[in-house]
């Protein structure tokens, strides 16, 4: 039975069927995917004949099916904003068999991504509701990213933080939530430290397939952590088609950076793997402020039959970086350090029978974080022209403050596909915390643990031919907050279709996440754990439309939200004879704005990407009575109010070149060091690179970040990295 691509966007294949008295009814049927070989669920795909029109929307994992159709000439239509069907050719079946015909869409200029995260399951982002972002392995090249947080800022809705040069602290904050708002998943394991935190600083850009960000609250699917959106890295994995290879690279550049990074991937019969690796160095511009990592990443996929497959990911870093602290307000510490570890396993089993799709995952993170200060550098004052802030001595320990978290993870999902029309999913998911928190030596040193388990069910529906609903919940059983449930809505309606389809969208979610492990159970009479914390809530909602342009070469979107946040966990004085503090829900918050898009493609060889969110934020009630930027009425801290990029990318013939700028706006800050400072002024940053093919797999190429030398701080207290240039060399071979 033949497999044929498609290229056209509505008139994808003709089957000539001769009529006959001994073929009564045939069935023609086949599979949906993208150019990677991810299933493209729920789409409607159009059937006509001369006396024959009938339609059938694609399942879990893409198929599609017809039946009961008598001897004729038919065509197949399918219509997908941001992908087109490549060719019409026909095909002729004998009269006494069934037919298979597999569709392979291609990206229309203005490409789009499969995403996962928004579903747990592969989709189309036109077949849904929420607002989802995705950067896929060619955009993510062509960036060529010093690191993970320079995507994420490219990313609508997302405004990102870091404590100086590379690998130091970094959060990201998706619509306005606090940094501990997104859960943070890496091939399906979440890596959050229990109560949602987590440091970008130490994520490079190893051996990445895919980046999605989705906006909105997420508990309904993922549970914990949840509240204001999800982020997900996937690792790169050879694609079904895809010649093997090899690559190589390596640079040097400004602050003594250096990068080496190596990889491989086959896919073959039934298998495919993916190895890297990275190390990375460099000193940071400032004394003790020297970073390195070293990390690894694989990638093994192999069917184990006709329907059933597994994949296995093992991802690892090991990294150091010194802490120099505020050095705007004085000297550096020149001692203090960081040491980050970090690994995880991931294994994915999917099964199909029977109509139905099963999915077990599971997965384990281990995260280290030791931070010491071995020698008492003496008092400090921090100062900043004629300000003088509030001294205090140098906090030397010899065994340091140890952050280790684990958590096991494990999970199974159903996905069945049923009256052509509704695709059903029903999973549950076991987590397990432990962690060892504090100085080792220390009476406040705990070894907490928790378990939550979860079950949730989504079900999509087509309605007609162009309405989308997605609806679904979650029942939490967490051992620190107890039992929650959370629903989530979301309607796409494809008010035009075509190649300047018209698409409206809507959301709304409710989310929960769990208490630190301090917060629940920590030791200290200074800072005392409360096992009676409920869960931080929040509730968020928005509308949007996507309009696509000039036969698909251009797409254009808008997006208002608001995300109320409430039951937030806050630090609070329990008595002062003798001191003793603890945590209380006691704040709430609120967020709203808008976003806006454009994606562009001009001519094969340009394509021009931008965004601009405006966030209107608010403390509603304060978690703290001592800082005045958490005072009521105040803006959330380190959001700013405008943001947004612009990138141009062009590809003539063997040149390779791009240009970044990135804009963030003032926002509300503190130094925290008594200085009286609220606000963080607003800055621009230009990067810019480009790459040379030499050709047989050979090309060099120069980076740039803040070429116009800018000096800001993302945080208070830290100088950004002034101009940096990168140059290198890149080695790739495909193998016969």
């Amino acid at each position: 039975m033949p497999t044929l691509t498609l290229r056209a966007a509505f008139a994808a294949a003709l089957l000539a069927l001769p009529g006959s008295s001994v073929l009564e009814a045939a069935t023609l049927g086949g599979r949906l995917v993208s150019p990677a070989g991810e299933a493209l669920p729920q789409v409607v795909v159009h059937l006509r004949g001369d006396a024959v029109a009938a339609r059938s929307v694609t399942d879990a994992t893409g198929h599609y099916r017809f039946a009961d159709l008598p001897a004729g000439r038919y065509a197949l239509h399918v219509d997908v904003p941001g992908f087109r069907l490549e060719g019409a050719p026909a095909a002729t079946l004998a009269t006494d068999e069934d037919a298979r015909l597999d569709l392979t869409l291609q990206p229309a200029p203005v490409r789009e991504s499969v995403v996962v995260a928004a579903t747990r399951g592969e989709a189309a982002p036109s077949t849904l509701g929420v607002s989802v972002d995705a950067l896929d392995r060619e955009a993510i090249a062509a960036r060529a990213p010093s690191d993970v947080l320079h995507l994420l800022q490219e990313i609508p809705g997302v405004a990102v933080a870091r404590t100086g040069g590379l690998g130091t602290q970094a959060s990201a904050f998706v619509r306005g939530g606090e940094s501990r708002y997104a859960r943070v998943l890496v091939d399906g394991v979440p890596v959050n430290q229990p109560g949602g935190a987590y440091d970008f600083g130490m994520v490079l850009p190893l051996e990445l397939e895919r980046l999605e960000v989705v906006r909105g609250a997420a508990s309904a699917l993922y549970g914990t952590d949840a509240i204001a959106g999800v982020i997900a890295l996937q690792t790169r994995r050879a694609r079904p088609g895809e010649a093997p290879d090899w690559r190589a690279g390596a640079e040097a550049g400004s602050f003594d950076t250096r990068r080496l990074e190596a990889g491989a991937s086959i896919a073959g019969e039934g298998t495919d793997w993916n190895l890297g690796a990275l190390r990375v160095e460099s000193d940071n511009d400032v004394p003790n402020g020297g970073f390195e990592e070293t990390g690894a990443a694989a990638s093994l996929g192999t069917r184990l039959g006709a329907a059933t497959e597994l994949r296995v990911v093992l991802r690892a870093m090991t990294s150091r970086a010194g802490t120099p602290g505020q050095t705007a307000y004085g000297r550096p510490d020149l001692d203090a350090f960081i040491e980050r570890d970090e690994w995880l396993a991931a294994a994915t089993l999917t099964h199909r029978a029977g109509g139905f799709l099963h999915t077990v995952r599971v997965g384990h993170h281990d995260g280290h974080q030791l931070s010491k200060n071995p020698l008492d550098s003496g008092f400090f004052e921090p100062r900043l022209g004629n300000r003088v802030g509030f001294g205090y001595p140098d906090s030397a320990s010899a065994d340091g403050f140890l952050n280790d978290n684990r958590r096991l993870s494990a999970g199974y999902q159903v996905e069945r596909a049923l009256g052509g029309r509704h695709l059903l999913t029903f999973g549950a998911d076991l987590e397990r915390e432990t962690g060892d928190v504090g100085r080792e030596n220390a009476a406040d040193f705990v070894r907490p643990e928790r378990t939550n388990f979860g079950a949730y069910v989504q079900d999509r529906v087509v309605l007609g031919e162009s309405v989308f609903l997605t609806l679904g919940g979650r029942v939490e059983r967490n051992d620190s907050y107890g039992t929650e449930a959370v629903p989530r809505a979301a309607l796409a309606w494809r008010a035009r279709g075509g190649d300047d389809a018209t698409t409206l969208r809507a959301s709304w979610g409710k989310g929960i996440k769990e208490p630190t492990f301090l917060e629940s159970f920590g030791a200290s009479v200074f800072a005392a754990g409360n096992p009676d914390l409920l869960a931080e809530r929040s509730t968020t909602f928005d509308v949007g439309v996507e309009q696509r342009l000039a036969g698909g070469r251009a797409r254009l979107g808008a997006t208002a939200f608001r995300h109320d946040y409430r039951d937030q966990i806050g630090y609070v004085i329990a008595s002062f004879v003798p001191f003793r503090g603890t945590y209380e829900n006691v704040g709430a918050a609120r967020a709203q704005g808008l976003e806006l898009s454009l994606a562009a493609a001009p001519s094969a060889d340009l394509s021009i990407s931008a965004h601009y969110t405006f966030l209107d934020s608010e403390v509603v009630t304060s978690t703290s009575d001592f800082d005045p930027v958490y005072a009521a009425g105040e803006p959330l801290l380190r959001r700013p109010r405008h943001s947004g990029a612009i990138t141009l990318t062009a590809t003539p013939g063997r040149l390779a070149a791009g240009v970044t700028l990135a804009l963030v706006g003032e926002r509300a800050d503190s130094d925290f060091a008594g200085l009286g400072l609220t606000r963080n002024p607003g800055h621009a940053r230009l990067d810019a690179r480009a790459r040379w093919s030499f050709g047989r797999g050979i090309s060099a190429f120069v980076a740039g970040e803040n070429l116009t030398d800018r000096r800001y701080e993302e945080v208070l207290g830290y100088p950004a990295l002034g101009r940096a240039l990168r140059f290198g060399v890149r080695v790739a071979a495909d193998r016969p």
